[in-house]
Formats: structure tokens, sequence, C-alpha cells
């Protein structure tokens, strides 16, 4: 049944080293194979950097997620129009149940962590204008209301860094 609903989704996967030697597979292979990948993936994605502090570490945080969604992606499905045994189907259905899961999971880390760079780099950029025009002697040129805008704006992105990686931790824990 669900791999049914999947079947669209085999169409267009690019070939990796891994599913070159899926015709020639059993059925069965074909299937330890995919939950043998998404082991591999949900351990890695275990290792993940869960509450990252840094700008450099959400960036990793991105890279690595964005590699992870890539290997799983890239995998070729087993045959979902295929006709399989009773436990065949049971233990693809439970795989590819997984494999959306890992999907979602890889999906919501990815989002989160551009999140996150995104408001590191806003802050970089708003610090670093304040610093650059209070060290050069600028400061008495910036108004009151410039200040507070950005003492303000500062403010919205550390709460929102700080709710974002709040989100982050659950998310990643979870898939």
């Amino acid at each position: 049944r669900i791999a049914r609903e999947l079947g669209h989704l085999s169409s267009d996967r690019a070939t990796s080293p891994i599913t070159t030697s899926l015709s020639t597979t059993s059925k069965m292979e074909q299937i330890m194979l995919l939950e043998e990948m998404l082991d591999s993936v949900e351990e890695r994605m275990d290792n993940l950097v869960q509450k990252p502090s840094t700008r450099v570490q959400a960036c990793q945080l991105l890279a690595k997620s964005k590699d992870l969604q890539k290997e799983v992606a890239d995998f070729q499905l087993p045959d979902l129009e295929a006709e399989y045994s009773d436990e065949e189907g049971d233990r693809l259905d439970v795989a590819l149940e997984k494999y959306n899961d890992v999907r979602q999971g890889l999906a919501e880390v990815q989002a989160k962590a551009e999140t996150l760079c995104v408001c590191w780099n806003k802050l970089d950029q708003d610090v670093s204008e304040l610093t650059a025009a209070l060290t050069s002697g600028g400061g008495s040129k910036i108004t009151m209301d410039r200040l507070e805008e950005s003492i303000r704006t500062l403010k919205d992105l550390f709460i929102e860094r700080r709710s974002t990686i709040e989100d982050l931790s659950p998310a990643a824990a979870d898939a």
C-alpha cells in the first residue's frame, strides 16, 4: 500500500554505486539495502549537533543535513510495482514509512539550520555595522532612533535564534 503511494519517487532517482546492482539482487536484498541505508542515515542524524551554539556549527549542520538528504534522495528504492510476498511487502511498507520519516526529519533540520545561518549572518552584519560606527568615531552620527532600532533588531534576532535552536533539538532527536 505505501509502496504504491510512493511509486512516483523511484522513476526519477539518480543511480548510485549501491543501486547499480539492484537489478541482480533479490527483492528481499533490495529491501535490506534500503533498511541499512536508513539505519546508517539515522545514526548520522543522531550524531549531528543538536543545539548549534555558533554560526559555524549551524552552517556545518546545514551542510551535513543537505548531504544526508542527497544520499537519501539518490538511493534507488526497490521496485514499487513488483509483486512481493506478505513478509517482503510488510517489511517494505515499514522501510518506506521510515524512509518518509527520515526525509521529513532531514527537511526539518535543514530548514531550521538555514534559519539559524541567516539569523547569525544578520546578527554579524548588524553588530559589525554598529561596531564600525562606534569605533570609527561615527557613533556621534548615529541617531538615537537608529541605535534603538539596531538594538531592537539584535534582540529580535537573538530571540529568533534561541527559539530556533530550542525547536531544532526535538526534531533531530525524533527523526
